[in-house]
């Protein structure tokens, strides 16, 4: 049951990304490359340090899940407003989505 809602969180992600990824094109229909590759890369490093940290499930440690949550939303803002213009930002969003869902299709497994 749980790899059943981890399937369906990372589709959400997986189609909540590519939808700001399409949104994210600019005039001439290129998606700024930086700040989508740098969206991925906190992504997937978020998922990292959860799974690290043993936060997989909120029951077992909610303080630990709540302060990597904080720790890292905190510098996806920061990484967010950092961004100049609406397709950079959209990138950068979508980026963090697939990189979340990356790392859940590559470690399904374990």
């Amino acid at each position: 049951m749980v790899n059943v809602v981890r399937a369906v969180g990372a589709a959400a992600e997986s189609l909540w990304g590519l939808g700001l990824l399409a949104l994210a094109r600019t005039g001439d229909g290129t998606v700024p490359a930086a700040p989508f590759a740098t969206g991925f890369a906190v992504g997937y490093l978020y998922r990292h340090a959860r799974a690290t940290a043993d936060c997989r499930r909120f029951r077992g440690g909610p303080g630990r899940s709540l302060g990597i949550a904080l720790a890292w939303s905190a510098l996806g803002v920061a990484a967010g407003r950092s961004m100049d213009g609406r397709a950079a930002s959209r990138a950068f969003a979508a980026g963090l989505g697939l990189g979340s869902a990356g790392y859940w299709l590559a470690r399904r497994g374990e």
